[in-house]
């Protein structure tokens, strides 16, 4: 009988769950237009942002940084904020924040920043996939003209490391999904390596709409685009009307006669991040 309680014990007897970690000291600052902001900082367990857009600090914890990883796509290019007040674009706050144990800057800019947003600024958001108008994504007439990219020939980024891809590798290697955009005169280049076509479909913006993958594609590629800044995004009405890889062009044909990526105007999926609520920061 002794035994059999025993037993029973241990069935009910759970693992206690960890628990999120948080911030136990936080100091919020609104900064003032006039004001100089304070530098920015990062030590595991403190974090100090100096007079940042409310609209960054929240596209970043609920984005960039949003699994406690960084999404090296989203450092240069979060994602919009849709029905947000106007006001959050040009709030700017100071936070000075000591967490519980020593945590990875992207843990604390993700799921502890959102936690101090949701708890100070008493935000609320939900995630939306609508039909958008944009451009569609897909292969050209003629194939597919990316490079894959090659075990090894770049350097994957640390995914609690938000800093470490803006350092030089002693070794000459380029850092994995770690776009550069270099310009000369009137043309701009694209280089990235290590990408898939759906990621890259996020980082283009023509005319400011959304692309949207319809590939089909699967694997990592390394992509290289050069195209002649201001020209107009005029899709093209075929695949063979043009046969010239100069940059001479603009992005989309650029994009078409280069990578073999055809972009029309169309409707598809596209998720959003949607602000149901947000107010002024609690005091300190």
């Amino acid at each position: 009988m002794k035994r059999q309680l025993l037993v029973m014990a241990g069935v009910w007897c759970f693992p206690a769950l960890h628990a999120q970690p948080t911030f136990e000291v936080v100091s919020i600052k609104e900064c003032k237009a006039h004001d100089t902001a304070p530098p920015s900082n990062s030590s595991p367990g403190r974090l100090s942002l100096g007079c940042w857009p409310l609209w960054r600090l929240i596209a970043e914890a609920y984005d960039t940084y949003a699994s406690g990883k960084v999404d090296p796509l989203r450092l240069l290019f979060p994602r919009p904020l849709e029905a947000a007040p106007s006001w959050i674009n040009s709030a700017r706050y100071t936070i000075d924040a000591k967490a519980e144990s020593p945590q990875s800057g992207a843990m604390m800019r993700g799921p502890m920043m959102q936690a101090l947003l949701e708890d100070r600024f008493q935000l609320k958001t939900h995630r939306e996939t609508r039909e958008v108008s944009g451009y569609l994504m897909t292969v050209a007439k003629g194939g597919l003209k990316v490079k894959p990219t090659a075990e090894g020939s770049c350097i994957s980024v640390d995914p609690t490391d938000f800093s470490q891809s803006g350092k030089p590798d002693p070794s000459g290697k380029p850092f994995c999904l770690n776009p550069a955009n270099p310009r000369h005169g009137s043309f701009e280049a694209f280089d990235i390596h290590g990408i898939t076509l759906a990621a890259f479909a996020s980082l283009l913006h023509p005319d400011g709409l959304p692309v949207i993958d319809q590939t089909g594609v699967t694997g990592r590629f390394d992509i290289h685009l050069e195209w002649e800044s201001g020209t107009p995004n005029t899709p093209a009405t075929a695949d063979g009307a043009a046969s010239d890889p100069s940059p001479h062009t603009s992005a989309i044909m650029a994009t078409r006669v280069q990578l073999g990526l055809r972009l029309e105007p169309g409707k598809g999926p596209h998720e959003v991040l949607v602000i149901d609520r947000v107010e002024k920061p609690s005091g300190n």
